[in-house]
C-alpha cells in the first residue's frame, strides 16, 4: 500500500486542486491520498468561504480518500506553525509514505536545499535575518531576503540553488507556494520524518491572482443536434483560476454561476445548493463579534500580548486605533505597517478573536500531533483506515463524544478550542443567513 499526504485549505476547492490531487496519484504511484485539510478558519487568518463539512464533502468526491483536520490553533498559524502541525500529522499516522505539494517551480531539490538552510540556520543567513528585521522589513520579507543573500555568498553549501541566475533564486524564494513548500520540507527535515516531499508544478492562475482568467474556447468536433444534423458547437476548457480570484468574483457577484468553469462539477452543484444558505463567508461577516471581543478585553487594560503571535507593539497599537474601528477588513488596513503585513494583523485578529493563546503552541509546535479527527472519508477506502489504525502512534478521533476516553489532558484542550472555533463559524453562518447548523459536538463524519 502507497499512500500520499496532502495539506490543503480548498479554500474553495476548484479545478486547480482537483489536477493536484490528480497529478499526485500519477507521480507517486499512490493507492490512497490523505488530505489534512483546515477546519472552519485558514492559514490567511479568514474565515473559510465554505464550512469544513462543505469542503470535505467536495475532496472526497474529487479523489481524496480521507480527511483529516488540521487543529485551528496551526491551521490559522504562520507557515512554520502550519507546517508542523499539519507534517507531524501525518507522520504520526505511520502509513504515509509521501507529502505532496504544489510549488512555482515545481523542482523538490531546490526547495529541500532552501529548506535545509532555514532548518540549520547558518551564522550569515542568522546574523543577516535580524538586520534586515531591525532596518523595518517584515518577517516574510527578511526571511526571503536573508536566504537570497545567504545562498550567493560563498559560504553556501547548496549544489543546485547556486546555478541559479539571482533573479531565479529570487522568484523561487518569493513565490508563495515555493515558501510553504520549503516550509513542509523543513518541517520533514525537523521531525526526522522519512516521508518524501514531492513538488508538483503549478499550472493556471497564480496563488495571489486576484482575477479570474477568461475561458479559452477549445476546438471541438462537429456537433450533431436531436437530428442528426451537424452544428458548429464549441466548448470550452475548464478553467483554473487561483481561490483568492474565485472568493473576491463571488463576493462582487450575486450567484455562484459566475465560477462555474473554475471548480468541478460536483462541487458547483453543492455551491448552488447551500448558496445564501450556509455559504459565502467573507471575513468582515465576524466584524461586530471581534469589535466586542476587542472592546471587553481592552477594558481590564490587559492589552493582547497572550494571545498568539501578537507582540507588545501590535497590542499597543490595536489598543490606540480601537476607536477608530469599522470592520475588520478596514481594522486590518488600518493597523497595517511596513513591519506587519495585512495577514500577519488578519492573523493576529483572528487569534483574539477565538481566543487562541501563545500557550495553545506550546506543547504542540514542535512536537508530533496528539490526535487525528476524521472529518470524512470514501467507504471504498476502508482498507487505508485499518492500516492507520495498525501503525498509528496518535488516537484517530471520529466521534467527539469519544474524545474524553483516549486523549490526554492537552490533546483534548486543542480538541475543545477547535469547538469553539466551529460554534463562532456557525454563528456567522446564524447571523447571515438564518441558517441554524447542527451542534459540532453532534456532527457526523461526512461518507461517501
Amino acid at each position: 500500500m502507497k499512500v500520499a499526504g496532502i495539506i490543503a485549505e480548498y479554500n474553495p476547492f476548484h479545478n486547480g486542486h482537483k489536477y493536484h490531487l490528480d497529478k499526485a496519484r500519477e507521480i507517486t504511484g499512490a493507492d490512497y491520498c490523505i488530505v489534512v485539510m483546515s477546519g472552519n478558519y485558514t492559514q490567511r487568518g479568514e474565515p473559510a468561504l465554505m464550512d469544513k463539512y462543505l469542503r470535505t464533502r467536495s475532496a472526497l468526491e474529487n479523489g481524496a480518500d480521507l480527511v483529516l483536520e488540521l487543529p485551528v490553533c496551526h491551521a490559522c498559524a504562520s507557515a512554520p506553525g502550519f507546517a508542523d502541525g499539519a507534517v507531524s500529522l501525518l507522520q504520526s499516522l505511520g502509513v504515509v509514505d509521501c507529502l505532496v505539494f504544489g510549488s512555482e517551480s515545481g523542482s523538490t531539490s531546490l526547495l529541500q536545499e532552501a529548506a535545509a538552510v532555514l532548518a540549520s540556520e547558518p551564522p550569515l543567513y542568522h546574523q543577516t535575518l535580524k538586520c534586515l528585521l531591525r532596518s523595518g522589513l517584515s518577517y516574510p520579507s527578511a526571511q526571503s531576503d536573508a536566504l537570497l543573500y545567504y545562498l550567493q555568498s560563498a559560504d553556501s553549501d547548496s549544489i543546485s540553488l547556486d546555478k541559479l541566475h539571482p533573479q531565479e533564486l529570487s522568484a523561487l524564494l518569493s513565490s508563495a507556494n515555493n515558501l510553504l513548500g520549503i516550509a513542509y520540507c523543513r518541517s520533514l527535515l525537523s521531525f526526522q520524518s522519512s516521508i518524501l516531499p514531492v513538488a508538483i508544478l503549478r499550472e493556471g492562475s497564480s496563488y495571489s491572482d486576484s482575477a479570474l482568467p477568461e475561458e479559452e474556447p477549445e476546438a471541438a468536433p462537429a456537433l450533431k443536434n436531436q437530428k442528426g444534423h451537424a452544428t458548429n458547437g464549441r466548448k470550452m476548457k475548464r478553467a483554473t483560476g487561483s481561490a483568492l480570484a474565485i472568493r473576491a468574483t463571488l463576493k462582487t457577484a450575486g450567484t455562484p454561476d459566475c465560477i462555474r468553469p473554475y471548480v468541478p462539477d460536483n462541487v458547483y452543484t453543492l455551491m448552488q445548493k447551500e448558496y445564501h444558505k450556509r455559504f459565502p463567508v467573507f471575513p468582515d461577516m465576524l466584524s461586530q463579534m471581534l469589535h466586542y471581543k476587542l472592546l471587553s478585553h481592552a477594558a481590564d487594560g490587559s492589552g493582547f500580548s497572550d494571545y498568539l503571535d501578537v507582540s507588545p507593539d501590535l497590542s499597543d497599537r490595536i489598543l490606540r486605533h480601537l476607536p477608530e474601528y469599522r470592520s475588520f477588513s478596514s481594522f486590518c488596513l488600518l493597523l497595517k505597517t511596513k513591519e506587519l503585513t495585512y495577514t500577519r494583523i488578519s492573523r493576529c485578529l483572528l487569534h483574539i478573536f477565538l481566543d487562541i493563546k501563545k500557550s495553545a503552541l506550546e506543547t504542540s509546535r514542535h512536537s508530533s500531533a496528539s490526535y487525528a479527527r476524521i472529518l470524512g472519508f470514501q467507504s471504498q477506502s476502508a482498507p487505508l483506515l485499518t492500516a492507520i489504525k495498525a501503525n498509528t502512534s496518535i488516537p484517530l478521533v471520529s466521534k467527539l463524544a469519544d474524545a474524553g476516553k483516549v486523549l490526554s489532558e492537552d490533546a483534548l484542550h486543542i480538541l475543545k478550542k477547535d469547538v469553539q472555533a466551529a460554534h463562532l463559524y456557525n454563528a456567522l453562518i446564524l447571523h447571515a443567513y438564518e441558517t441554524r447548523l447542527p451542534d459540532e459536538t453532534r456532527r457526523q463524519i461526512i461518507r461517501i
